[in-house]
């Protein structure tokens, strides 16, 4: 059950305490501008350096829990970055992403990719050994619906990857930066994921969590790059941000804290077992 947090347009489930927007837009509607819009306006982004440390390190990590590589599947996969270094280390990389402009890209490097949204995905029940959503499941319409989709396409035992921003943190971001106008400046999707409620949910569909904890920041920023007074204090304003960031991720690592996931942002390892013991696609 939801009820109204006190962020402005939000829901928190008093359960899990996942944050949600009162009203989402229809899903038609989602999908089309991501297949649209999205890639004009953040492609720069997707295929700039900013990620590059973020993909190594989920890729590492999913190395070092699955030495012998397999298929991978990257949900939200854009011009295909992380399916690139799928290839570099030994990895099958197949990629889904609604924008036709980004898997155009994509397929120009010779990679695996469709554009089509998440879910429904083509592949056959228990296909890939891991699949990794790195900054999407907030962006997406049924999260639960999607990570439901994820356990069906992977092997007993395959990994899950999950990177999202702390919804709490960006929340209470958004309340003290609303005091200068700049609340825009804080990372607020569909969704806002927090610690607890990946460790309510995953379990109720069918995963074993690994780890739950803070995620390495992505080297630098890309939005919003123009010129003005005004953007050149926004910049600043985000590069302050952006070292506390790094900051607060070596020292929450340094002093053992950093699985309170108490960051910018959350990153999630689970494997694939059993069954799931919940098919509800809420908070909750």
């Amino acid at each position: 059950m939801l009820q109204r947090g006190t962020w402005k347009q939000v829901l928190r489930c008093q359960r899990c305490g996942l944050l949600a927007r009162d009203h989402l837009p229809p899903q038609a509607e989602l999908i089309t501008w991501y297949r649209d819009e999205y890639w004009a306006q953040y492609g720069d982004e997707q295929v700039g350096m900013s990620r590059e440390n973020v993909q190594a390190h989920a890729l590492a990590w999913l190395h070092r829990l699955s030495p012998h590589p397999g298929i991978l599947v990257d949900v939200g996969c854009g011009a295909g970055q992380l399916l690139a270094r799928c290839r570099e280390r030994g990895w099958k990389g197949i990629g889904f992403d609604p924008s036709e402009s980004a898997i155009a890209r994509a397929r120009a490097m010779g990679l695996e990719a469709y554009p089509a949204p998440w879910p429904p995905c083509p592949l056959a029940d228990e296909t890939a050994d891991a699949v990794t959503f790195i900054n999407v499941l907030d962006h997406l319409w049924d999260p639960f619906r999607a990570l439901r989709e994820a356990w069906r396409v992977l092997r007993p035992g395959g990994l899950l990857y999950l990177r999202v921003p702390n919804g709490p943190v960006h929340a209470r971001l958004k309340q003290l930066l609303s005091a200068v106008r700049l609340n825009h400046l804080a990372v607020t999707h569909l969704f806002g994921f927090s610690r607890n409620a990946f460790l309510y949910h995953l379990p109720r569909l069918g995963f074993d969590i690994l780890a739950v904890r803070t995620a390495p920041p992505s080297q630098r920023d890309s939005y919003g790059r123009s010129s003005g007074w005004a953007s050149l204090f926004v910049q600043s304003l985000k590069a302050t941000v952006k070292a506390t960031d790094s900051l607060t991720y070596r020292l929450l690592g340094m002093w053992g804290l950093d699985r309170k996931a108490w960051g910018f942002s959350i990153e999630v390892m689970a494997r694939k077992v059993g069954s799931p013991t919940s098919r509800d696609g809420g908070g909750g």
